[in-house]
């Protein structure tokens, strides 16, 4: 029966391609990312305030209706009210439903993916991403997941669950008698090459820093040149809209076939943002750089103020060492990874500092004082 489940996985794959390099076509639109939905896309490690706030604010607050899917996991591992409640508690939502299940045909079943028709969110969990293939890949369940975004909802994963959201997918080797947990030290697994595609024309690694893995993605972009190639920090996540996406928590590592200074890839630091039609990083000219040291949010009349200590630089110029001051800024910050915010002065003591608010990718000034 399992080579037979193998076989059927097998043939769905073959007919699928590994990369799209046009828009995604699961919202009909000409942009690369989602053109109304969002991706949030973490390195696999613990979820940092930041990765939790956006993610929670894309899918609509504390009412958001969450579906978190945890198949990558294995079966010893799988504690599903348990993993409900830790959920809840860390998105601070009222309604969470896992879904799971390794049976395809139970995840083409009306009954199963009810809760998708209804979800303004989706968290794809980590573990293994060939269990993600066997059980959904070509479903119902993956027509769904497009389906939310295509109306505007977000979905988010780690690890594996960042890894299945590119077209091609890496680290794929499923488990076999000897290995049940699978070889994720091969880059490139026949049969287990295409992801989720909900980034076409990518192809997503994790943990990677804390498996030094920044070059491992070379053999794939240079097998297959067509695709962009981001590998994300075990704590850093990038959130995708349209045709582009910014870093948040940590970095991100490109590798798009090309040589930056003598080296196949380069990094992305928290705050940049990536242009994913030029593919190219988008460069900022502000003259002033803030990097929060420690951040204390307070809910206000106005709105969200942040207040704590942080470095003030020189945007772009590593000749000047950055000066240690105290702010207070109207807008809400965030001190874990190194976000770097440009700014601008704005008078003595004061500046207006660009920070995307956690339902968007667009950048709006707030003002600061130190």
């Amino acid at each position: 029966m399992m080579l037979m489940h193998r076989f059927l996985v097998l043939a769905v794959c073959a007919l699928l391609p590994a990369s799209v390099l046009a828009g995604s076509d699961y919202d009909h639109s000409s942009t690369i990312g989602p053109a109304r939905g969002w991706l949030v896309i973490q390195g696999g490690g613990q979820l940092t305030s930041e990765v939790k706030d956006r993610f929670v604010a894309l899918a609509g607050g504390p009412n958001a209706e969450i579906v978190v899917i945890p198949t990558a996991e294995g079966d010893d591992q799988l504690d599903l009210a348990q993993m409900r409640r830790y959920f809840a508690q860390a998105f601070g939502v009222r309604s969470v439903t896992m879904l799971h299940t390794r049976d395809r045909a139970r995840a083409n079943s009306k009954e199963f993916i009810e809760p998708l028709r209804h979800a303004t969110g989706v968290w794809i969990d980590g573990g293994r991403q060939w269990r993600l293939v066997d059980a959904y890949l070509g479903t119902a369940v993956e027509k769904e997941i497009k389906a939310l975004l295509a109306r505007g909802g977000v979905v988010g994963g780690g690890s594996a669950g960042a890894t299945i959201q590119g077209s091609f997918l890496v680290r794929g080797a499923p488990g076999t008698l000897f290995n049940p947990e699978g070889d994720n030290r091969i880059m490139m697994a026949p049969g287990y090459t295409t992801g989720f595609g909900l980034l076409p024309g990518s192809a997503i690694d994790q943990h990677v820093d804390t498996r030094h893995r920044e070059a491992d993605l070379g053999p794939v972009i240079a097998s297959h040149p067509e695709l962009l190639g981001i590998g994300i920090n075990q704590d850093a996540a990038i959130v995708v809209h349209g045709d582009s996406f910014f870093v948040v928590g940590g970095q991100a590592v490109i590798h798009d076939g090309k040589t930056h200074n003598g080296s196949p890839y380069y990094f992305l630091s928290s705050g940049q943002a990536f242009d994913l039609k030029k593919r190219a990083a988008v460069n900022d000219a502000s003259p002033l750089a803030l990097v929060p040291t420690t951040a204390s949010r307070l809910v206000t009349a106005n709105g969200i103020r942040t207040t704590g200590t942080a470095r003030l630089g020189s945007f772009n110029n590593t000749t000047t060492s950055p000066r240690e001051i105290h702010y207070s800024c109207e807008a809400s910050l965030y001190s874990a990874g190194g976000t770097e915010y440009a700014a601008r002065p704005d008078g003595p003591g004061r500046m207006q500092i660009q920070v995307r608010d956690l339902n968007t990718d667009k950048l709006r000034e707030y003002p600061c004082t130190y």
